[in-house]
């Protein structure tokens, strides 16, 4: 079993991102009728499909094929785009203490009166690993910058305080999804990449 030790794609070039929503509920439907419901369930994370721009096989090609390769055994982290969105300078905020499986995030140190935007995403960082998350809606925070969060999902892991939270530049990192990885070289010497990331949970 390959140890999760992620391969930087943070410098990569996006032409198209398909973002996705994992789901670990389900919808149950009385089999004669009734009303359905929704059993939840904590995890799922996300998922992006990224669309590489062609780029010219030398030098850049090349080295984004290796780099994929050894994602493909390793993981990988990829910068989640927010096309047009000035996140502007939301200091260093931290996780203001313990939280497990709610939607609400209390948050701590950041900068006085940020307004953290309905769908901008951002990642809470334990342990090394981040995971990432979608404001639910508007939140302005105080002016010791500190509030809480409203997510779309809930938190998928129990924190204690003090966790980095990451408004800056948020990231999605995970495994390669398919069996295989496979490039397009073209005689015009030029290579197509795309690939799938999904969060590890």
């Amino acid at each position: 079993m390959a140890a999760f030790n992620p391969v930087d794609l943070t410098a990569i070039k996006c032409r198209e991102a398909t973002g996705t929503l994992q789901d670990f509920g389900s919808l149950q439907e009385p089999e004669h009728g009734g009303p359905s419901f929704k059993i939840d369930r904590l995890g799922g994370g996300f998922a992006i499909a990224l669309t590489i721009p062609y780029e010219h096989i030398e030098p850049d090609g090349r080295r984004w094929i290796a780099r994929l390769q050894t994602a493909r055994r390793l993981g990988a982290r990829v910068e989640y785009p927010q096309l047009d969105l000035n996140v502007g300078a939301p200091g260093n905020p931290t996780v203001d203490g313990s939280a497990a499986g709610g939607t609400t995030l209390p948050v701590t140190g950041a900068t006085p009166r940020y307004a953290v935007r309905e769908g901008q995403a951002l990642n809470v960082v334990k342990g090394g690993r981040s995971y990432l998350y979608f404001a639910a809606a508007q939140t302005i925070l105080d002016g010791s910058g500190e509030g809480d969060i409203l997510l779309t999902t809930p938190l998928r892991t129990q924190l204690a305080g003090g966790e980095g939270i990451n408004l800056g530049k948020p990231i999605l990192e995970g495994w390669l999804q398919g069996d295989n990885f496979s490039w397009t070289l073209e005689l015009i010497r030029m290579v197509g990449l795309n690939f799938t990331l999904k969060e590890r949970a």
